[in-house]
């Protein structure tokens, strides 16, 4: 499924559902928004003491995307099979997960959405590929400190052994022009 076939689906709930959408993608289920929110506002099973880690990304388009993830063979952690939950396979690649045990209370669909937004706009975004790239050759282009104790430790640790002439030559001279730029 693409995202934006995802993001279809979870903006076409109606009524305060209770459904969770497993998304298998390889050896991982997925959920995705409203699905998502559910899995981490309503944990179950070993998710309660160790809750799922959220991710959230935020598109092209600007839509924020959150979702959750675990290895498929980890579904009985997640979502227990003790009757408080029903499995409804759709397809080979969707399970709906009807979550019976949650309580909404009085919460209208509005309501809910709107929890759903503001919990997604909650979370720290991922930054974008560019984002990422912009910062690793920056990185590379400032300047490195070099500490004093971290050459002599270089030197400490030569292996005099196992280094031809040449390649000791090499390593201190590189050492020296890391001194020199120091002062």
């Amino acid at each position: 499924m693409t995202i934006a076939e995802i993001r279809k689906m979870e903006e076409q709930r109606t009524g305060c559902e209770k459904t969770v959408h497993l998304i298998k993608e390889g050896d991982w289920y997925r959920t995705h928004d409203w699905s998502a929110w559910l899995m981490s506002r309503f944990p179950t099973g070993e998710a309660v003491e160790k809750p799922l880690k959220v991710t959230a990304k935020r598109m092209k388009d600007g839509y924020a995307d959150a979702f959750v993830g675990f290895p498929c063979t980890s579904i009985g952690k997640y979502l227990p099979e003790d009757g408080s939950a029903e499995f409804r396979p759709v397809s080979d690649t969707l399970v709906d997960v009807v979550l019976t045990q949650v309580d909404f209370g009085d919460a209208t669909t509005e309501q809910l959405r709107e929890q759903v937004d503001q919990w997604k706009e909650s979370l720290p975004m991922e930054p974008s590929k560019k984002q990422r790239r912009e910062e690793r050759e920056a990185a590379e282009q400032a300047p490195r400190i070099v500490r004093f104790t971290d050459i002599v430790n270089r030197i400490i640790a030569l292996p005099i052994e196992d280094t031809s002439p040449r390649e000791a030559y090499e390593i201190l001279r590189d050492l020296r022009r890391q001194i020199t730029a120091m002062f």
